[in-house]
């Protein structure tokens, strides 16, 4: 990813934001993370590893921890860096230091394929252990496959993204109870412990980056080695049971008891849903086989809930060392920016992400076009952006898919440009006197369906004082809003659930999950028949079955699923790059789902203790694994 052209535009801000990156003595690109000030380091100058990463978080991680169904950037931070090993993964730097790349993990190298695209062969690197209570046993090729098994099983996935692995073969066909009772995948093929061979029903050569994803991450076998082994007896809450590879673990995963039967298995100690977590340093980890993370702290514990200044203000006191889902409130970015004694504790770096209001294109009064056009020409997207914290948090977006995704060639496009990207009111009507809801043309929705539509928003900060401004931006269209504030979770799952008959989805915003923009299609506009556990608010393409069953009026809404087909047969390369973008141009001027605001920026806010940073261009999060605390603060 990457906002190259953007950035250029922007130079004098680059130019601040590298030095406050920097000021924390970032990665410097050989792995050692250190920062030469042996002050901070110790007296060798290398980092020293140790101490306890306090993190705080507003919401709940996604589904319990559970990786088939987790499908949220902060678990998938924390399974990269920490609990999770993949046979591919990623570096946990920056986009300049390699960030984007797949790298081997579990596989020994690079997986080969067949000249016909159709075989992928992976080979996995010996003596990669679990944690305890299997620290004797090695990962093998039969573990991976029981991962892609239980992401086959429709119940095991919920809320999760099977879609992305319909190329291999087999997999759409293996159904519930994937993995057990001999439902197997036929396209997954193990000769060795040490070979996983992925057979696909087309070219698709985006394989190698799903082996990246955390649901493949291996499931070890239990007492019985069959079915989905620890993960048995376990679809609705294998998080609280799931046995690390990576670095750390929970603390207490060690008293698992596998042997039991699973209604019998006490959970983990210190996953405790909804409240906190603790990670500890996995014993069997052995950093002779992993070169990708370098672990510096010897445990982090993770509280949930607060409210997004008082986290900040602990931040500041030095009773949490970072938030990991919060926005740091405009006044403290201020300060910190301005300041150049704080300016090393804040890390600004532009991520893969948009952010973005999202009409229900089956929900009066935005089935019509026209009123989802005005709504674009009405937001005042820079008051938006102020709002979040001005011009550090991020760049204004004027379509969907971020620039690195769509190789620099939308980045001056923008349909619905206003002066200083503060709205018109005068397009904005232009657009709206078309609509079927305006009656007599004046610009001003006349229809009662415009009174009090459904709005549903984060209850955090500044989403109520963005709703407000998004309210404000409406009025002169006739359009009046009904604000509904959930928890961030709560929040999405509302807007997902057709039955809701939400209106518009004032706080989404989407982050890729592998570099390639098909990461922005399928998953956000394939239609909901296709794609019914992820993550199409819109209905774009909805069948007149579902609006229906859901009580909708509306029979039909447009549908981008065969134009994306086109895209997703392509192999990688320019001309995939150039249809994802054409993708793009079609979405925001005839289908208009959205109305993207900005490119968004991650910003964290660092205690005093931590004297190393790394930013992971995966997740769009800090690099968890790289954060160092000082010696003296251990």
């Amino acid at each position: 990813g990457g906002y190259v052209r953007r950035y250029l535009s922007v130079l004098a801000l680059v130019a601040a934001l590298g030095l406050v990156a920097a000021a924390c003595g970032g990665d410097d690109g050989d792995g050692t993370g250190s920062t030469g000030d042996t002050s901070a380091t110790g007296t060798t100058g290398e980092l020293q590893p140790g101490g306890t990463l306090e993190v705080a978080m507003l919401a709940d991680v996604s589904d319990a921890w559970d990786p088939q169904k987790a499908y949220y950037s902060i678990n998938w931070s924390f399974y990269r860096c920490c609990l999770l090993r993949t046979l591919m993964g990623y570096n946990g730097k920056p986009v300049g230091e390699g960030g984007s790349e797949l790298f081997p993990d579990i596989a020994a190298t690079e997986p080969e394929v067949s000249s016909d695209g159709l075989t992928w062969t992976f080979t996995l690197k010996p003596d990669i252990f679990y944690s305890p209570p299997f620290e004797d046993v090695a990962v093998t090729s039969g573990d991976i496959v029981r991962a892609i098994e239980r992401e086959a099983d429709p119940n095991a996935s919920v809320n999760g993204y099977p879609f992305y692995y319909s190329p291999i073969e087999g997999f759409d066909d293996c159904g519930i109870g994937c993995g057990s009772n001999g439902k197997t995948i036929s396209g997954l093929e193990t000769p060795d412990d040490a070979t996983l061979v992925v057979n696909v029903t087309h070219p698709a050569g985006e394989i190698p980056f799903l082996f990246a994803l955390p649901a493949s991450a291996p499931i070890p076998p239990d007492a019985e080695d069959e079915g989905l082994g620890a993960a048995e007896g376990h679809t609705k809450d294998y998080g609280r049971f799931m046995v690390a590879t990576g670095p750390y673990m929970f603390a207490g995963t060690e008293n698992l008891d596998f042997s039991l039967p699973p209604d019998e298995q006490q959970p983990i100690s210190s996953v405790s849903v909804g409240k906190s977590y603790q990670l500890v340093r996995n014993p069997s980890w052995d950093p002779a086989t992993d070169e990708l993370r370098p672990a510096y702290v010897d445990g982090i514990n993770i509280a949930i809930g607060g409210s997004n200044n008082d986290l900040y203000n602990k931040v500041v006191a030095g009773e949490v060392d970072m938030v990991a889902d919060g926005i740091v409130p405009p006044e403290r970015l201020r300060e910190f920016s301005t300041d150049p004694s704080l300016t090393s504790r804040l890390q600004i770096w532009p991520t893969d992400g948009v952010r973005y209001l999202e009409f229900n294109l089956a929900q009066p009064p935005f089935d019509d076009i026209h009123v989802r056009k005005a709504v674009n020409f009405a937001i005042d997207k820079a008051g938006m952006r102020l709002l979040r914290g001005g011009e550090l948090v991020g760049l204004i977006a004027g379509h969907i898919m971020t620039d690195g995704l769509t190789g620099n060639l939308l980045v001056d496009y923008d349909p619905y440009a206003t002066p200083n990207s503060a709205g018109d009111v005068a397009a904005a009507q232009a657009e709206m006197a078309q609509s079927k809801y305006d009656s007599d043309g004046d610009g001003v929705c006349d229809d009662p369906v415009c009174e009090d539509v459904l709005a549903i928003t984060d209850e955090a900060e500044p989403y109520s004082d963005q709703a407000a401004l998004i309210t404000e931006n409406l009025s002169p269209l006739g359009i009046t809003l009904d604000v509904k504030a959930f928890e961030r979770t709560t929040m999405y799952n509302k807007c997902l659930d057709p039955a809701s008959h939400m209106g518009i989805c004032l706080a989404p915003g989407w982050f890729k999950d592998f570099p390639d923009a098909y990461t922005f299609g399928p998953p956000l506009f394939g239609s909901v028949s296709i794609y019914p556990s992820c993550c199409n608010r819109s209905l774009l393409g909805a069948s007149p079955e579902l609006l229906t069953e859901n009580g909708y009026e509306v029979t039909e809404v447009p549908s981008i699923d065969e134009a994306m087909d086109e895209c997703v047969a392509l192999p990688a390369g320019d001309e995939r790059v150039s249809c994802w973008a054409d993708i793009d141009r079609m979405l925001m001027e005839e289908f208009v789902p959205f109305v993207p605001y900005v490119f968004d920026n991650t910003i964290d806010l660092l205690s005093e203790r931590i004297v190393n940073y790394s930013f992971d261009q995966d997740s769009g999060l800090a690099a968890w694994d790289r954060i160092a605390i000082a010696p003296e603060a251990q």
